[in-house]
């Protein structure tokens, strides 16, 4: 089994969300390794030294005997555009370090700055976050996500945005979309569906 991880925002000393990543890690051992042990990430995270200031990610590479923890310095990238990339067995129901098959369809993308994957005709995630639409004033976004990421599963349980089947063909029923994940949060820039290649 490939090793798991978890990023996770930390900005001027401060953790983010750290209760969805504690259940996405403790479920995923369960699941894949049968462990019942439970992880307090709070108490695991206190027990190192962090970057104070600045915006990093923290990133947990783990399984059920081994946990390493580093803090990269981040920079947000401008994602402008997304190219349509079709894939009918793509499985990334858990956050694995190995993505050799999302980094071959990444390098798909031509002159755009990320994808959209597409399995069996319903849209689900760009290469590294969730995706959300808006139409009108509602929010929505796939039910089939590739990875049910963090900041997804709290804006769904806050009410901000909901979950619906999207097919390719109801892209362009929308007015704009926002792409979301541990760093980028529901704050982030509204980009109209135009520019959505397919």
């Amino acid at each position: 089994m490939s090793l798991l991880i978890e990023s996770i925002k930390l900005l001027d000393g401060k953790y983010y969300n750290l209760s969805h990543h504690e259940q996405r890690m403790n479920r995923s051992l369960k699941y894949l390794c049968g462990t019942h042990d439970y992880i307090d990430l709070e108490e695991f995270l206190s027990n190192i030294d962090k970057p104070e200031q600045g915006l990093f990610k923290c990133r947990i590479v783990y399984d059920d005997v081994a946990r390493e923890v580093e803090f990269l310095p981040y920079e947000y990238k401008k994602i402008s555009s997304l190219r349509i990339v079709e894939h009918d067995r793509i499985n990334y129901e858990f956050k694995y370090t190995d993505r050799k098959l999302i980094n071959r369809l990444f390098d798909l993308r031509k002159d755009c700055d990320d994808i959209l994957i597409v399995k069996r005709g319903f849209v689900t995630d760009s290469s590294y976050s969730n995706i959300v639409f808006r139409k009108n004033k509602h929010w929505v976004t796939p039910w089939s996500a590739l990875l049910k990421g963090t900041q997804r599963q709290k804006l769904l349980e806050q009410n901000i945005i909901e979950e619906d089947d999207i097919r390719i063909e109801d892209i362009r029923s929308f007015e704009s979309f926002k792409l979301i994940n541990a760093m980028f949060e529901f704050d982030g820039e509204e980009i109209d569906v135009s520019n959505i290649v397919f």
